[in-house]
């Protein structure tokens, strides 16, 4: 019995996360206008960091607010790319997922 729901509950475990991905991947993926967005202001994000991080090494003398700059910069940027790949995969991959999966409920 014990086995039973054991398997019972890593389906249903399966399931849940399934079932999340695809409610993500639906959202995401329906509204280009937004992922273009999306993308636009992640490519902005990596700009602004980038050029956070190019002043702290040109104006500042090495010094630990320096340092703390460049961190800010360096967060500002990683944010930028993670904010730009989710407006590309929502553009991309997302939107052809969207698309096979109406064709399917149409069906």
């Amino acid at each position: 019995m014990k086995a039973y729901s054991q398997i019972y509950l890593q389906k249903n475990n399966s399931m849940k996360k399934e079932n999340r991905f695809h409610t993500l991947a639906m959202k995401l993926g329906n509204n280009p206008k937004q992922a273009f967005a999306r993308l636009i202001q992640g490519g902005l994000l990596f700009v602004f960091g980038s050029l956070v991080l190019i002043m702290s090494d040109r104006i500042l003398a090495s010094s630990y607010q320096q340092e703390i700059l460049a961190l800010f910069g360096i967060t500002i940027a990683s944010i930028g790319v993670f904010w730009t790949l989710v407006g590309y995969l929502s553009m991309s991959v997302l939107r052809i997922y969207h698309m096979i999966n109406s064709k399917r409920k149409n069906k």
